[in-house]
């Protein structure tokens, strides 16, 4: 069979079973700026604007821009921005995304950026640019970094989001003034408070006479995002292109499930999101907190022990009845009890089908890959509910266990130089010197001594009997052991 590649023309040649755009591709805008075209927002939100433009919403199509490589860029350029979206259930599903019209880089043509965002026709800047893109250190955005320096020092060619949008805002309100909405779509706390500081420094230090002007035209919004996205390999890319009859250079899989709750706040027009499956709500706050504790936590505790078993991805850890068992009791007995869940979210029920969509054995999810950033990840997805489990003395034993288990998994996989953290050099450091006191070191390096669970003596003790357990009979024995106990 002759394989020709993804473009406008090649969208006749698709198999039947393959959903394509119902639009004209020409007949689209792109009314929303989006910073981080990677595989999570072609998978998620390009997703609800591709269903928006098949409903006939023509004007809530994508620009995309990139802040550091060309590559999404030149992989997309020469199939017209099209790419095939895998939906990995029983059965895998392709879609023909259209959404994005173009993408820009921002180290090659910044001012085209800056443009674009402050044209009057944008309504909307979204990002997906990772923790890392957002610059924070201590909760704040840190000053020091060279990034931040150079837009604190010149907007004539901005690095960061924050710069392209100060810079951007500058040229609005004195050319069009028109309203606009920056909505952050990272999983990250108050991420529309996070833009808005970083935005309102660079303007403070460069044009402090718009700030009044962005305090009434411009909303800065926070979402919750949720769908499983695996990295794209040549096998995905050559599945793709043997079952649809066409190449893609860059195919994106992701799990069925998708979900997209936002906040509430725009300051123009509010793309109908809702008609594609997407909640508009007042506060995000308790999602968040169902998301972390819950889908994360448990992301994060079967990512340790299915490491430290032996496995590779995390649906083969869940086929370990001892770690399936151990981590739904974790989040039902010890996390459950001690977050509020919004009025229409079943917990139990919201727990269980979590666990569900792991054992997706259709879409692969290395343990590593979910490991990476663990130091940085448990600050929200462990410790709070542990403290709120002191403070309200309720049980959270399964909690102890699961940070004996990353202190192992940090150890064994920096041993093995698997180990993807920032902090991946500092724990290299505390291994090598054979540091007496592991539990509280690495839980130190990770942020713990900001939490009352690392001055609770007895909690404590219990977190390093459980490693001191791991290390002797090995992590899956040992959560044999805890669960008979």
């Amino acid at each position: 069979m002759k394989i020709n590649p993804l473009n406008k023309s090649a969208l006749a040649n698709l198999c039947a079973s393959v959903e394509k755009p119902n639009y004209e591709l020409s007949e689209t805008s792109s009314a929303i700026i989006h910073f981080g075209a990677g595989n999570f927002h072609r998978a998620h939100q390009a997703v609800y604007c591709d269903t928006l433009l098949n409903k006939g919403e023509s004007q809530w199509g994508i620009t995309g821009v990139s802040l550091c490589s060309s590559t999404m860029r030149d992989n997309l350029a020469s199939q017209d921005y099209l790419y095939t979206l895998a939906i990995l259930g029983e059965e895998t599903r392709y879609r023909v995304i259209g959404a994005i019209k173009n993408i820009l880089v921002g180290p090659e043509t910044p001012q085209a950026v800056i443009d674009k965002l402050a044209q009057s026709h944008t309504e909307l800047v979204t990002t997906t640019i990772t923790e890392k893109g957002y610059y924070l250190a201590e909760g704040a955005i840190d000053q020091s970094h060279p990034d931040i320096v150079n837009d604190i020092n010149s907007l004539a060619i901005p690095v960061t989001v924050y710069g392209f949008i100060a810079a951007a805002l500058i040229k609005r309100a004195k050319d069009s003034a028109a309203p606009l909405t920056v909505l952050c779509c990272d999983n990250m706390h108050a991420g529309g408070q996070r833009l808005k500081d970083g935005v309102k420094l660079i303007l403070g230090l460069h044009s402090k006479e718009t700030l009044p002007w962005v305090e009434k035209n411009v909303a800065f919004s926070s979402s919750m995002v949720d769908r499983v996205t695996p990295s794209t390999d040549q096998t995905l890319i050559d599945t793709v292109a043997q079952d649809t009859g066409v190449y893609d250079n860059a195919p994106v899989s992701a799990e069925p499930f998708t979900q997209w709750i936002i906040e509430d706040n725009f300051a123009g027009q509010k793309p109908p999101f809702d008609k594609a499956g997407a909640l508009f709500v007042n506060d995000i706050a308790p999602f968040e907190k169902v998301k972390l504790r819950f889908l994360n936590a448990g992301h994060t505790i079967l990512s340790a022990l299915g490491y430290l078993a032996g496995d590779k991805y995390i649906h083969e850890a869940l086929l370990r009845s001892p770690l399936a068992q151990f981590t739904e009791q974790a989040l039902k007995l010890n996390v459950l009890p001690v977050t509020s869940v919004p009025s229409d979210v079943n917990g139990e029920t919201y727990i269980d089908d979590v666990l569900q969509r792991f054992r997706n054995s259709h879409l692969p999810y290395g343990v590593l890959q979910v490991g990476t950033d663990s130091s940085q990840k448990i600050q929200q997805r462990l410790f709070p509910s542990i403290d709120d489990a002191l403070s309200n003395e309720s049980d959270c034993s399964y909690l102890a266990f699961a940070l004996a288990a990353w202190v192992c998994f940090v150890q064994k996989a920096s041993d093995s130089q698997q180990l993807n953290d920032p902090l991946a050099l500092n724990f290299a450091q505390y291994i090598e010197q054979g540091a007496n006191n592991d539990v509280y070191d690495f839980l130190n390096l990770a942020g713990a001594s900001k939490y009352s669970l690392f001055t609770d003596n007895t909690f404590m003790a219990s977190v390093n009997e459980y490693y001191h357990c791991i290390n002797r009979v090995g992590a899956e024995q040992a959560v044999s052991d805890f669960l008979t106990d």
